[in-house]
């Protein structure tokens, strides 16, 4: 793997991290939403593969920062679409906005990196 690559089984698993995560929570604390076993299974399974990449690839620097944005990604995009699906729940503006800036840093990231300049 070259330093200056975004790894994409990073943000894959972070991702299915977060929004496992969230839908995990929001079984427990949205009362409408029925109970599911599969968010539990997904979270398990999908934490277990991130450490196996995590150890193999412990020196990929590069990678953390975009990591974390899917991480809130997945969070963030799940909450819109509980949001979504019970309207009496409140507003996802937030949500929604908050999705949508971290998807437009991290294409910023993907597509120009790093790229210092020396003068």
């Amino acid at each position: 793997m070259s330093k200056n690559s975004i790894s994409l089984k990073w943000l894959f698993y972070t991702f299915l991290i977060g929004l496992s995560l969230n839908a995990c929570l929001s079984i427990f604390t949205i009362p409408q939403a029925t109970f599911s076993i599969f968010p539990f299974f997904t979270l398990f399974f999908a934490v277990n593969h991130f450490y196996g990449f995590y150890i193999k690839e412990a020196d990929n620097e590069v990678s953390i920062r975009p990591a974390w944005a899917t991480f809130f990604i997945g969070i963030f995009s799940h909450t819109a679409y509980t949001g979504a699906l019970y309207p009496e729940l409140g507003s996802n503006f937030i949500s929604i906005t908050i999705t949508l800036i971290l998807t437009i840093w991290l294409m910023y990231k993907w597509m120009f990196g790093d790229k210092h300049y020396n003068a």
